[in-house]
């Protein structure tokens, strides 16, 4: 099997970490988080779960890999969060090992918290993930976790079949940076993975990414969307790829059934900031729960929807 460089926060293998990146949260910033965080889950737990947290960050051109800065803070929010909700058990993992089929059995739902790369090239391994959410478990992503894992600029799609599970692949670049504020639009209010916006668009900063085939509203439930005609857009000053120069369209969070599996995933999880705010926490911890399959959600693709409408 191929060894890749790695690195990640909680150094459970032998791998080599980039400085300071293992450094414990502050107690006043665990204290910031723990304020914000849902005291009650949105649905009980039909059983004890557990999560698979993987943290893994991999270049494979003897680079720097690409770490996101609210990487620490978010593994905190999703261990803390399970805890004291009892919805999910969190173990975490810098072993990409861990998708082996006989150590996922145990495992409810995999979260993959901001990897970056190719973490792996295993053909055993990359089926065993599939596989795992396939038969009906559930896959978590957040920001670089989804649309930036098996990436590697210039190759966006070293993993299409990964690419059709999570629902797209990154590319193109950050139309909006980490310091722009964007509108966001709540596209489905009355569906439990977005209670905590109570019908209400509201404003951020956060960075956004772009999507590439095989994204499409054919086949994903989009649950919040930026608002362009209320956000600073303007493609001739920002990088947008010529299908969303097309139609607009900049998914922020969404859902969607993966045969007999479910994911949810997220763009948002790259300003640390989102990690106490209570709203977005709540959401989190819906789309985890949506996943685990304890929260029943509405994942009917948006475009059917829509459709529906006319």
């Amino acid at each position: 099997m191929e060894r890749l460089f790695a690195c990640s926060i909680l150094l459970t293998v032998a791998v080599t970490p980039l400085a300071g990146l293992a450094a414990e949260l502050s107690p006043a910033e665990k204290e910031k988080i723990d304020q914000a965080l849902p005291a009650k889950a949105p649905a009980k737990a039909k059983r004890a779960r557990k999560l698979l947290l993987l943290n893994a960050n991999v270049r494979d051109d003897g680079r720097r890999p690409i770490i996101e800065p609210a990487m620490p803070y978010l593994n905190y929010v999703i261990e803390t969060m399970g805890k004291r909700t009892g919805a999910y058990t969190t173990v975490f993992s810098t072993d990409v090992e861990a998708l082996g089929p006989k150590n996922l059995k145990q495992f409810d739902a995999i979260c993959l918290n901001n990897t970056t790369g190719v973490i792996t090239k295993d053909q055993v391994l990359r089926d065993s993930l599939l596989a795992f959410v396939a038969n009906g478990k559930g896959f978590v992503a957040f920001h670089a976790g989804g649309a930036a894992t098996f990436v590697q600029y210039p190759k966006y799609d070293q993993f299409p079949a990964f690419g059709d599970m999570v629902g797209g692949y990154e590319d193109g670049g950050h139309p909006w940076s980490p310091q722009d504020t964007i509108r966001i639009r709540v596209e489905d209010a009355r569906n439990p993975v977005n209670a905590a916006f109570k019908s209400q668009d509201f404003w951020i900063q956060h960075q956004v990414m772009q999507f590439r085939a095989p994204f499409s509203r054919e086949n994903l439930h989009v649950l919040l969307s930026i608002d362009v005609e209320k956000s600073d857009y303007d493609p001739k000053r920002r990088r947008v790829l010529r299908e969303r120069q097309a139609d607009k369209d900049f998914p922020m969070s969404w859902i969607k059934i993966y045969h007999k599996g479910r994911v949810y995933y997220t763009v948002f999880g790259h300003n640390a900031d989102v990690c106490w705010n209570p709203p977005m926490l709540k959401h989190f911890l819906a789309g985890i729960q949506y996943a685990l399959g304890d929260l029943k959600a509405d994942a009917t693709p948006s475009a059917k929807l829509a459709a529906r409408r006319k």
